[in-house]
């Protein structure tokens, strides 16, 4: 009995980059997409590695709105964290009872809720992604730097689905890694993007930056910030230290562009709720005053509503 189809919801970098991947393996591979991108992506998704001149085609199936009998029971949510219940609803209906699903967003809070959303029957697994990806067309992704994938069990009863994703994206090419408590990593990805994509993306500056002597005190007292919330919370800090893991992934992606530079910079709305805003929503309870971060996140706010287009 052949596996079910992967959908994948949303056609960002990351939404494409699974896509192809798992459609250039020979997975069934359905992209759930806009009815105005569905014309763009009708001749099939482009997959480029970054050391690759010429990008390899890669065809999936598109679908722009539901019909009657449609039924999902494998899917990818790939979309923005604050655009998740809007992008699901639609599709939401057609999830079968058993349906497994897979999110790959920044920060904390989608993950909530759309588990409010599931049935007790749908299990559904929360991802901490280092995939470097961008789109170099509407339809053309590049797989600039690879990455990892960590996923585990957020709720739901199927005690088999990390394992069986594990498999299915390490067959596509994608390292991918089951861990045991998918909470704590996911606190390490927001602290690491609390610290790296507010700082780039107010200053307009790639990832490496954030190294130099004019940094470093910024960085560093908002670390100092996120070790009071993980400790009062009990969160272990990751392996090196919180710090340590932060000038890691500074050095490691210095040549990138954090996807708040890059929403900042397009105009779109950033994820600085669902990452700086979700630290202070944790923070207030504990009555830890987090000065550094709710600068920045107040910054962000407003450079999003002076830009014209959010």
């Amino acid at each position: 009995m052949s596996e079910a189809a992967v959908f994948v919801l949303g056609a960002g970098s990351l939404g494409l980059l699974y896509a192809s991947k798992l459609a250039k393996a020979g997975r069934p591979v359905t992209l759930l997409v806009k009815p105005n991108q569905a014309q763009a992506l009708s001749l099939g998704v482009s997959l480029k590695a970054s050391d690759a001149s010429l990008p390899k085609r890669v065809f999936v199936r598109l679908i722009s709105q539901p019909y009657a009998d449609l039924s999902i029971e494998r899917l990818i949510i790939a979309t923005k964290a604050g655009q998740v219940l809007s992008a699901l609803e639609p599709w939401k209906p057609h999830l079968s009872a058993d349906a497994q699903i897979l999110m790959l967003q920044n920060g904390l809070g989608s993950q909530a809720q759309v588990a409010d959303q599931l049935l007790p029957t749908q299990t559904l697994l929360a991802a901490s992604v280092t995939e470097g990806a961008y789109k170099e067309t509407s339809t053309c992704v590049v797989h600039a730097a690879r990455g990892e994938t960590l996923l585990g069990r957020w709720s739901g009863p199927d005690q088999q689905a990390e394992k069986t994703w594990e498999s299915r994206l390490t067959i596509a090419g994608l390292q991918a890694r089951v861990v045991d408590a998918i909470r704590p990593v996911l606190w390490h990805k927001l602290a690491v993007n609390a610290v790296i994509n507010p700082l780039t993306g107010l200053h307009r500056v790639a990832n490496g930056a954030l190294a130099s002597r004019e940094f470093q005190p910024q960085v560093q007292a908002l670390c100092g910030e996120l070790q009071q919330v993980f400790k009062r919370l009990g969160i272990p800090e990751p392996e090196g230290g919180l710090l340590g893991r932060v000038e890691q992934v500074i050095y490691a992606t210095a040549q990138n562009f954090s996807s708040m530079y890059q929403d900042l910079q397009a105009g779109r709305q950033t994820e600085i709720d669902f990452i700086t805003g979700s630290l202070l929503k944790a923070a207030k309870p504990l009555k830890l005053e987090l000065a550094h971060h709710q600068q920045l996140y107040e910054q962000v706010k407003q450079a999003e509503r002076h830009s014209p287009s959010v």
